[in-house]
């Protein structure tokens, strides 16, 4: 299997007023193409300021991070990521939302029509067909990250960074919405990377150590 995903001798530190803040240090790993890949560890570990790494969203202090054999060097549609905070415009409906993403991404190669038609399928794949035209306001916490995880779906990126996608959800909503992201994830044959500190979480989605 191909691996997508390749951190060699990661370093990332920060500049504080008490001087040197070293968040990250001698971090090796490889992640293969369709692998579903869980990083656990209490607050202030590291864990998402890695997965930001992976984004592009921060650049390391040493080391190097590919995908898809490419050098790591910004955000790029090859990469998508779902927060735990759905980060939704509020003044877009769901569809608006994940049309803005594909715009973005497809824009220039496509029509309106088939913009729209890619965030409809991005919807109807989580199951809001039915909230196209509805307001972030308007709709459940759940319902809301489902867009959240729409908006990256529709990129069909390479590698999907899910930053405690479930944290602010209740029980229910967190199960229903974990059994939902393990179907979506293994019809598409994606890549997947998710920060969490839940290790009962991690052992559900993510594939066995071979």
């Amino acid at each position: 299997m191909e691996k997508f995903v390749q951190i060699e001798n990661v370093k990332m530190s920060f500049e504080t007023k008490r001087g040197e803040f070293v968040a990250l240090r001698d971090v090796h790993l490889s992640i293969q193409q369709g692998e579903f890949v869980s990083i656990i560890g209490h607050s202030g570990c590291g864990k998402s300021t890695l997965l930001n790494l992976i984004a592009g969203l921060t650049l390391p202090t040493e080391g190097v991070l590919l995908c898809a054999g490419r050098e790591i060097a910004g955000p790029g549609p090859d990469r998508a990521v779902v927060f735990q905070n759905h980060s939704l415009l509020p003044w877009l409906t769901c569809l608006g939302n994940v049309y803005l993403a594909v715009e973005r991404v497809f824009g220039r190669t496509e029509s309106r029509a088939q913009l729209k038609k890619r965030a409809e399928e991005a919807l109807e794949l989580v199951g809001l067909t039915h909230a196209l035209h509805k307001h972030p306001h308007e709709i459940s916490g759940g319902m809301k990250q489902r867009v959240g995880i729409a908006r990256a779906l529709s990129m069909q990126p390479k590698v999907l960074l899910l930053d405690e996608p479930f944290g602010a959800l209740d029980a229910l909503t967190r199960a229903h919405l974990q059994d939902e992201l393990l179907r979506i994830i293994a019809n598409l044959k994606a890549t997947a990377v998710m920060v969490t500190h839940d290790v009962d979480e991690a052992v559900l989605l993510s594939d066995p150590l071979s």
